[in-house]
């Protein structure tokens, strides 16, 4: 019997053969944070899977941090992963950068990693100048027109601060915004506003329901009096209110 040993033994060496290794399973891991954008303050979540099958993955985990791809990371905290490989914890968002987990195994599951990127970001509201325009002493009689270049609006209703003076004329006409390149408007409109015999408010909104087009303003003047002057003085302003937003 020990001679068959040694005889095997030397075959096996002789054709160079090499005995199998014997590997644990691949270790594999899932990591995302959530949501991947953020107001400053908010709460994020960091979450992920590690391991291989479905138990006897338990083992910690340790989060870092970076602000940017010029920076090492730093670490954070540990958590710990389950028999299933889950983990998960909850932070408060203050600046944008990478989070990384490393899940450090355990005696039957080797390392793995993972990172996601998280963008925070502060708000605050302004408000935007969209067009201004102003003419003096224009003859309305009986009908003046002028409109602004091309314009494309945000979202949200456009405020606007309309001023005219015809003295002592009889004056009226129109105010508002169209991609119609005649400028054609029903009654009711909400993006136009009509001021019959020049009554009306001097601030007030407009809806337009194109975001692209021009302002168009009408306007006739007749003199109550034989050689009255009809001139008249025409000025708005359209302003609207957007929220401007800055990565942190």
């Amino acid at each position: 019997m020990l001679g068959t040993h040694l005889l095997v033994a030397a075959t096996v060496l002789a054709s160079g053969a090499q005995a199998p290794v014997v590997r644990g399973p691949v270790t594999e891991m899932t990591f995302a944070v959530s949501p991947d954008a953020v107001t400053k303050g908010s709460r994020i979540t960091l979450a992920g899977e590690a391991g291989a099958g479905d138990s006897g993955n338990a083992g910690p985990v340790d989060l870092y941090f970076r602000k940017s791809e010029d920076d090492a990371y730093a670490r954070i905290g540990r958590i710990a992963a389950s028999a299933t490989g889950r983990f998960s914890t909850t932070l408060t968002a203050t600046t944008s950068g990478d989070y990384q987990a490393v899940y450090r195994g355990n005696k039957k599951r080797g390392e793995a990693s993972g990172s996601d990127y998280l963008a925070v970001y502060t708000t605050r509201t302004v408000k935007r100048l969209i067009y201004t325009w102003k003419a003096t002493n224009m003859q309305c009689a009986p009908v003046c027109r002028a409109h602004s270049p091309e314009l494309t609006l945000g979202q949200g209703p456009v405020h606007l601060s309309f001023q005219r003076d015809c003295g002592q004329t009889r004056s009226g006409g129109s105010l508002g915004f169209t991609p119609d390149p005649w400028n054609k408007h029903e009654p009711g409109d909400p993006g136009w506003r009509d001021f019959p015999d020049g009554a009306g408010p001097a601030e007030f909104d407009l809806a337009p329901t194109k975001p692209a087009g021009h302002f168009y303003v009408t306007w006739s003047s007749v003199a109550r009096e034989p050689g009255q002057p009809t001139r008249c003085q025409l000025s708005y302003t359209a302003t609207q209110t957007a929220t401007e937003i800055a990565y942190v």
